[in-house]
Parts: C-alpha cells; structure tokens; sequence
C-alpha cells in the first residue's frame, strides 16, 4: 500500500516547511508539494528524495490546489493507495501516518464503510487540543475493532493531516474548487456520506500539531480563532451557499449561523483592521446570498 502526501503551500516559511516535510518523509511513500505563492520555491527543495514540487505562480485555493495533487497520484501510474493531505501550518508526530493507517485497515477489516480517518488537531502555540468543530456520531473503543487506538465518528473532519483512499476521489469526486478555501473539507465529507454512505473518522491518539488563522482571541473564557479579512470573505459567502445545499447538516447550519452573527459585530468593532473586516463581510453576505451558482455544485 502506497501512501503519497499532498503539502499545500502559500508563502511559506523555508524552515518551518523542511521540519514539517522531515516529519512526513519516512511516513510515506512521495510529498507532493503545491504552491498557491505568487513565487516559485523550487530552490529550497531540490535534490531531496520522494519529493515532487509544483510551483502554481498565483493562489488558486487550497480545493484545487489539492485536487491537483490528487490528480498526480490518480494519473501518473505510480499506483498510490491513499492521499494524505497536509499544509504548511499542520505538523505530524513520528507515528501519526503510522496511526491513521493502521486505524484505516482496522475499520475496513470491520466492514465501516470509509470515507477518511484524521487527526486530533492541538493548538501549536497552546499546546492544548482545538474543540471539536463537528458533531460527534459515536465513540468506538479500539477493543471493538482490535486497536490500541479509539476513534470517534463525526459527520466531518478538517483536511489537515487526513488519510483518504484514493479510490474515494473517484467514487465521491473531487472537493469543491467553487468554495475556494472555507467549508472545502467538510463539504466532501458530508457529500461522502450523501452520495456513498462513506463515514468519517479521528483517531484520537493520531496528533497533529496545527495554527488555525492568524491567532486566537479572548471572547470571556472562550478563545476565538482569528482569521484575516480575505479568510472572513470566503468564511461569510460559503456559508450561504451551503446552506442552500440539502446534504449540508442542519445542526452545522444552526450553529454557525450564531457563530457568524458574532463574527459580523466583534470583528469590524474588535478586530484591526476594523474597516477591511466591515467591507469584507459585506461582501461575502452580498455574494453569498446573490452569487450563487448551481451549475459549480459538484456532481450527486
């Protein structure tokens, strides 16, 4: 079983990228490095080993960045079996590919029906877990299916460190490339389940060391990841489109739909620059409810 690695790159930092890659390389069989930056950066990465880099010279969105590695593996007749899927602010532990494929074959050995498996993402600057984003289904014993590990079931994971059967691409399509960068992983969790009955899984002692937007914020003892105004954009427009998607979970659409109407004060009121946060939500609810094009829907 081969496993090749899907990196997406925008502006990074050259030494905190090698660290990251240092980790990945003995875990899988190929890092396929994708650029979203303006420059190339192929100089910092030649001549290393399993190592494919391609530069994009302008930012296409994290949804096609990553399908255009997935497509390498699916065409390139390298006969790879799984796509993990990381970024530059995402780093593994020295056994966390290890853990996610083991759980992977496990749940498979048990008749579950597949979609992903992912990580329990930790705060880099924190050190302590991120709350989970998505409602938990079920929690399964690693007993039950003969795993050191547990697992939980939720109807979506983020995409970060996530270990998904390349034959599901082809099964379920490819993401979203319409929604650019918000919502794109758990959009085709939900549209897995939706289409094929594929579930998806965390393997809570798989670790992923992660940073989420720009930093976080107190809002009285909760802390509140911050995005940057061109993220709080996609953030306000992809949750008015999909809402209007019948696969999208009514307990998502409900939950952020408070978590937004926090956003549109707190952040033109809270957060600098004050003014580019105000234009940018407007935007984003203006084309949310009035940009919207059904014929970018991926095929159900």
């Amino acid at each position: 079983m081969k496993i090749g690695a899907i990196v997406i790159l925008y502006n990074p930092n050259q030494e905190s990228i090698n660290h990251a890659i240092s980790i990945l390389r003995p875990q899988t069989d190929i890092i396929c490095l994708i650029d979203n930056s303006l420059s190339s950066h192929e100089h910092w990465f030649s001549n290393q080993p399993n190592l494919h880099y391609i530069p994009l010279h302008q930012n296409v969105g994290i949804a096609a960045a990553q399908n255009i590695g997935i497509d390498y593996l699916m065409k390139n007749d390298y006969d790879y079996d799984y796509a993990l899927l990381s970024d530059q602010d995402s780093v593994a532990e020295k056994d966390t590919v290890d853990k996610l494929m083991e759980s992977l074959t496990a749940l498979e050995k048990n008749n579950y029906r597949v979609a992903a498996v992912g990580t329990t993402p930790f705060n880099k600057k924190t050190n302590k877990p991120y709350p989970q984003k998505s409602k938990v289904i079920k929690h399964i014993q690693g007993k039950e299916i003969g795993l050191g590990s547990h697992l939980t079931e939720c109807y979506s994971m983020i995409s970060s460190m996530s270990l998904i059967p390349i034959r599901n691409f082809r099964l379920i399509g490819l993401f979203d490339e319409s929604l650019f960068i918000d919502g794109v992983d758990h959009e085709w969790c939900w549209r897995a389940w939706h289409k094929a009955k594929l579930r998806s899984f965390l393997v809570d002692e798989a670790y992923l060391h992660h940073q989420l937007g720009e930093g976080d914020k107190k809002i009285g003892s909760r802390d509140i990841s911050i995005a940057s105004p061109f993220r709080v954009y996609y953030q306000f427009r992809n949750y008015l489109w999909l809402c209007r998607r019948d696969y999208t979970p009514k307990y998502w659409k409900k939950r952020h739909l408070l978590k937004y109407a926090v956003k549109m004060f707190y952040f033109p009121i809270c957060v600098a620059p004050r003014m580019e946060y105000a234009k940018n939500i407007f935007k984003g609810i203006a084309d949310g409810l009035f940009k919207y094009d059904k014929t970018t829907l991926p095929v159900i």
